[in-house]
C-alpha cells in the first residue's frame, strides 16, 4: 500500500488523501480548501477518473466527517463514484441542503458504522466514532496488501463522546504501520488548559443567571455538541431553549431519541425572516410544517425575552433590531474567533450598538497537544504522517518517528 496526501501536509483543511494498493485507489476525504487561492473545480486533485468516471481502479470516496473541508468538493466527483459516510451524517448533509448550500445530497452512497469492518476492493476499512465538532465523525484503520494504516480524520477528547477518545487509549488497533495524525491545534498557542463540553455547561449558565435580558447562542447550526451545551446550559438556569428553524430541521431529520426534540414543544422553534423568505420561495412548506406545536413568534419572544436563549447568527440580526427585544440582552459566542475577524459582519459592533453584552465561550474541536502524545503512545505507530496542520514540525516531539509526506508525493506505507 502507497499514500499521496493530495492535500494537508502543511495546512488546515483541503483533506484529501489518495491510497493505493494492488492496482486499486480509494479515496480519504474531498474537502473544500480553507485557505489559498484555490476554490471549487481549480482546488480538484488529479486524480484520474474523478469527475468523469472513467477510471474503474478509482473505487470510491470514504468521508470521514460532515464539516467542508472533508467533503466539500465531492460534489464535483463524478456520481457513478460510491460515496461512503455515516449514516446519521448523511442524514444530517441531507437535511442542510434545504437551508445552505454547505448541505450535500450525495449520489451512490453507502453508509459505515462504528466498528463494523467493510471492504472495498483490496482495501478492509474499520470506522471509529470519534469525539468532534461536527457530527457523526470518524477515525478509520484501513488494511491492505499486508499493511495497516490509521486515519485519524479530526478528533479530540473533551466533548460529549469523550468515551470513543479512551476507547482508542485503553483499545487501540494493533501493529499500525503509519498513523496519519491531524495536528490543528499545534499552530496555536496554548496555556495548557483544556475547555471541556461538561465546563461549558457551567460557564454558559453562569452568564445566562448573570444576564436580565434574552440570551443569543452564537453556534454553528450543524455543531451538534454545541446545540447540547447550550440547551443543557438552558435548562439548567430554568430557561426555555429557541432553536432556529434550521436547527430543528436538523435535529428532527437526524431523529436520533438522545438528542433536543424540537417537536415535543420542550425546545421552541423560530423561524427567522431571511428562512422565511426562503422557504416561500423555494415552496418548502414541510419543512417547517412538524414544528406547528412548537413555534414561537417574534410577539412572545418580546414578551418572554428574559426568559429565553435563542440560537442566533449574523444573518439573523435584523429579527433583533427591536430594542425593547434586545435591551439587557448578552450574545454568547461559541465559535472559533477567528470567524469574527473574516466575517462580513462584525458582532461585536452590532453587540455595542445595541446594548448587548458580548461574550466568548468556545471549545475546540480538535485534539491538544497532549491528546496526540498519548494516541501515539497508545497505538506505537511504526510512523506518523502529519496532516491538517500549519505545524508539521512539532510533531517531532510526539514520541515516535515522523514521516514528513510533501503533497502531491506517493509515499510507501
Amino acid at each position: 500500500m502507497k499514500i499521496c496526501i493530495h492535500r494537508g501536509s502543511n495546512e488546515i483543511g483541503g483533506n484529501c488523501v489518495e491510497l493505493h494498493a494492488e492496482g486499486a485507489s480509494i479515496l480519504l476525504d474531498l474537502g473544500e480548501p480553507l485557505m489559498g487561492s484555490e476554490f471549487g473545480e481549480e482546488a480538484l486533485p488529479e486524480v484520474e477518473g474523478l469527475t468523469d468516471g472513467t477510471n474503474p481502479n478509482l473505487l470510491g470516496i470514504v468521508i470521514s466527517h460532515p464539516h467542508m473541508d472533508h467533503y466539500g468538493l465531492v460534489k464535483l466527483a463524478s456520481p457513478e463514484l460510491p460515496k461512503f459516510i455515516g449514516r446519521e451524517a448523511d442524514k444530517l448533509l441531507r437535511a442542510a441542503s434545504a437551508f445552505t448550500p454547505l448541505g450535500m445530497n450525495f449520489e451512490n452512497v453507502h453508509h459505515y458504522q462504528d466498528k463494523q469492518p467493510f471492504q472495498i476492493g483490496p482495501f478492509r476499512i474499520t470506522p471509529y466514532i470519534a469525539d468532534h465538532s461536527a457530527y457523526d465523525s470518524y477515525s478509520f484503520l484501513v488494511e491492505a496488501a499486508g499493511k495497516t494504516l490509521f486515519y485519524s480524520g479530526d478528533l479530540r477528547s473533551h466533548g460529549w463522546k469523550d468515551w470513543a477518545f479512551k476507547r482508542l487509549l485503553n483499545n487501540p488497533p494493533k501493529h499500525v504501520d503509519a498513523m496519519l495524525l491531524e495536528g490543528t491545534t499545534l499552530s496555536r498557542e496554548s496555556d495548557g488548559s483544556t475547555v471541556t463540553e461538561a465546563d461549558l455547561v457551567d460557564k454558559i449558565a453562569a452568564k445566562i443567571w448573570d444576564t436580565k435580558g434574552i440570551v443569543l447562542a452564537g453556534l454553528s447550526g450543524q455543531n451538534i455538541d454545541r446545540l447540547v451545551t447550550f440547551y443543557k446550559a438552558t435548562l439548567k438556569t430554568g430557561r426555555s431553549f429557541v432553536a432556529d428553524a434550521y436547527i430543528a430541521h436538523l435535529l428532527h431529520s437526524i431523529g436520533r431519541p438522545s438528542l433536543p426534540d424540537p417537536t415535543s414543544g420542550a425546545m421552541r422553534v423560530f423561524l427567522p425572516n431571511r428562512m422565511k423568505r426562503q422557504i416561500v420561495r423555494s415552496q418548502c412548506f414541510d419543512v417547517v410544517e412538524p414544528f406547528r406545536r412548537s413555534r414561537i413568534y417574534p410577539e412572545e419572544m418580546l414578551t418572554n425575552n428574559t426568559k429565553l436563549v435563542v440560537s442566533f447568527r449574523a444573518s439573523m440580526a435584523d429579527d433583533f433590531e427591536n430594542v425593547n427585544l434586545t435591551r439587557g440582552g448578552r450574545l454568547i459566542y461559541s465559535m472559533w474567533p477567528g470567524y469574527l475577524e473574516n466575517g462580513s459582519s462584525n458582532l461585536r459592533d452590532w453587540c455595542a450598538e445595541k446594548g448587548v453584552a458580548f461574550d466568548i465561550l468556545h471549545s475546540s474541536g480538535h485534539a491538544t497537544f497532549d491528546d496526540l502524545f498519548r494516541l501515539v503512545r497508545a497505538f506505537q505507530p511504526r510512523s506518523v504522517i502529519p496532516i491538517h496542520t500549519l505545524a508539521p514540525e512539532r510533531f517531532e516531539s510526539l514520541g515516535a518517528p515522523i514521516k514528513h509526506i510533501p503533497d502531491n508525493r506517493w509515499h510507501p506505507i
